[in-house]
């Protein structure tokens, strides 16, 4: 359990390591990562060390004027935490509706079903690794930094190996996701696979007004296992040096760009859907 010292020290961290990269880099730039070092249970910066690894989920559409600011956050706190922190853009709900003005339709099935789950009433908003801060577990973008400085104290309790191969020639992906615990876990998990696509332009409605050359980054396009995933294992119980591998197939449509999408694995606790771990690798 870590003392009230650290957790104190480790907020005044990030709040020095936000305003540095909002000093230094404009706000819309892709930050190369780490400027800072790493504020994780790592202490280093070797991809060996097994650390806890969480899921950001942003709640957006096209036609919300106020969730660039939300992906900006989002992407400043990427900056400061790195691999450690993947981010999730979920279009979804009323502003993700497409129009005559803003005719592309960012949704997907499993987005849908997440969103509707948890019912979000206001936007932006988001999810960190599903777990509960203050009294609920959606929260406005200026909680966001809070909430994922909790995270980083956490050990790692689970650890995820994604390998992709791609063939170019037919866009079908073979994906083989190997969830490893760490510790005996109570409660059963699932493991949940998605794709996601960075770097397209499309119009965006901001505060002020339509950008047409938009860059929407981290989107969710789709999943492998559905929007809840599949057990780990043979029935999701979680004992520590257990190694389980899954593999899925997924032919990416013509229109995305394989160059700059990723496969986001996580695995979650199905009886209170907190994630303990994620992972990121691109395709």
């Amino acid at each position: 359990m870590k003392n009230i010292k650290n957790l104190l020290l480790h907020h005044i961290v990030l709040v020095i390591g936000i305003g540095i990269v909002t000093a230094l880099v404009p706000s819309c730039d892709i930050v190369e990562e780490p400027y800072l070092v790493k504020v994780g249970t790592d202490g280093g910066t070797e991809p060996e060390e097994k650390v806890r690894k969480f899921l950001l989920e942003d709640f957006t559409g096209q036609q919300c004027p106020n969730c660039p600011k939300a992906a900006q956050e989002a992407q400043s706190l990427k900056a400061i935490y790195g691999e450690q922190l993947i981010v999730v853009s979920i279009h979804s709900g009323p502003f993700s509706v497409p129009d005559d003005s803003y005719t592309a339709d960012f949704r997907t099935p499993e987005g849908t079903e997440i969103h509707d789950f948890y019912a979000p009433q206001g936007y932006p908003i988001g999810m960190v690794s599903r777990t509960v801060f203050g009294n609920s577990v959606l929260m406005l973008k200026d909680n966001w930094q809070y909430a994922v400085a909790d995270q980083a104290l956490l050990d790692a309790q689970a650890w995820i190996t994604i390998e992709n191969s791609y063939n170019t020639s037919t866009r079908k992906l073979d994906c083989t996701v190997e969830t490893e615990f760490l510790e005996d876990l109570a409660g059963t998990y699932n493991v949940c696979v998605f794709i996601l696509e960075s770097g397209i332009i499309s119009p965006q409605l901001t505060s002020q007004g339509k950008d047409e050359n938009y860059e929407h980054n981290h989107m969710l396009r789709g999943s492998l296992n559905g929007a809840w995933g599949d057990p780990v294992g043979t029935d999701g119980t979680a004992v520590a040096g257990n190694k389980t591998s899954d593999t899925y197939s997924f032919t990416l449509p013509a229109s995305w760009n394989a160059g700059h999408c990723e496969v986001v694995a996580f695995v979650y606790n199905t009886e209170t859907l907190e994630i303990v771990q994620a992972e990121d690798e691109a395709i």
